[in-house]
């Protein structure tokens, strides 16, 4: 097991892009990974026929997919000591077979409230047909230092 290096407030900077950005191809093998693990059988999901009658292209990844992704990106950034304290998150275009998914993330404010040490983020969803699919923001709370 890969043991993560403990992100601290003070170490953080406003406008800093999240280094633990990746990508994810949506093969089929990943779709059926999101329907068996989400267990929503919704034929949207996975039945390229259903899609098309439905008047989609083929078939996309769902809500509860896109918020593992970038809670994997904001958790794998805060390390075992951060806490994420708010989450905000809009689906406005889909992540559909055969797309490849970017997830990214930057730091948009830095502050202190009360005893609490806090780092506002912007975090999303990309991909390489039609760009931001999934905008997202929210709030962690990191250790100080000492």
């Amino acid at each position: 097991m890969k043991v993560r290096k403990q992100l601290y407030w003070e170490d953080v900077q406003d406008g800093q892009e999240l280094p633990t950005g990746y990508t994810m191809p949506i093969t089929w093998t990943k779709i059926v990974h999101t329907v068996s693990g989400t267990r929503d059988f919704n034929p949207q999901h996975h039945d390229p026929d259903y899609c098309l009658e439905m008047g989609y292209e083929r078939p996309f990844v769902m809500l509860n997919f896109y918020q593992g992704l970038l809670g994997r990106l904001i958790s794998d950034w805060i390390g075992e000591e951060g806490f994420l304290s708010r989450f905000r998150m809009e689906m406005r275009k889909m992540n559909m077979l055969y797309d490849t998914m970017t997830i990214k993330g930057k730091v948009t404010r830095k502050y202190v409230q009360g005893p609490e040490h806090l780092v506002d983020l912007d975090v999303w969803i990309e991909n390489d047909k039609v760009g931001l699919t999934t905008p997202a923001n929210c709030t962690v709370i990191l250790p100080v230092k000492g």
